[in-house]
């Protein structure tokens, strides 16, 4: 696959699975009073960006999550970001998130399966640095290019790994979901 093929594969996965959350997603930051919105949850200056590319998203540009929750226009919001224009700005980003994705993960040698660099990159939102250093540091110990071997690293290492330990429950859901769609890719 070339590298826009694989982008488009990972963030047509990211949509598919539902890992990150729904065109209509919108919640408050885990680090912070500040909405994470979308597909792939961004949050801060990328969430202000995806904002800009919507008519009528700079209605709610460099608000606190708090402040679009109590003014009741939560609602708003979600309608705007499930709205054709909203879903397809969110497209756009994610399709340039997972071009960096790629070049990202193509830096790491014993990855070069097509499925397991597409389940690999569906993780990459979650932080594409810590990603690639977990991989890099077991690409040598395990098979990086055996789709089982990859979910069973994210789903019993990646947590504690990335220090979220409190997350690794959602995190197996998250290898378990990623595992599912990219077991049925005809790559």
């Amino acid at each position: 696959m070339t590298r826009e093929e694989l982008a488009k594969a990972i963030a047509d996965g990211i949509i598919a699975a539902g890992i990150e959350g729904e065109f209509d997603s919108v919640s408050c930051s885990t680090a912070g009073d500040y909405p994470s919105i979308g597909v792939s949850q961004w949050e801060g200056d990328r969430a202000e960006d995806l904002l800009s590319r919507i008519p009528g998203g700079d209605y709610y540009s460099g608000r606190a999550y708090s402040d679009i929750y109590y003014s009741g226009d939560l609602d708003g919001l979600k309608e705007l970001l499930n709205s054709p224009d909203g879903q397809s700005a969110q497209r756009e980003k994610l399709a340039e998130d997972c071009l960096y994705y790629v070049d990202e993960l193509w830096e790491i040698p014993n990855l070069d399966d097509t499925r397991c660099t597409i389940y690999a990159g569906m993780w990459c939102p979650t932080s594409t640095s810590v990603v690639c250093r977990f991989l890099s540091n077991r690409q040598w110990n395990y098979d990086l290019r055996d789709l089982d071997v990859l979910c069973a690293l994210f789903k019993y290492q990646y947590a504690h790994a990335a220090g979220c330990d409190e997350y690794a429950e959602g995190y197996a859901n998250r290898a378990n979901a990623t595992y599912d769609y990219c077991k049925e890719l005809d790559v």
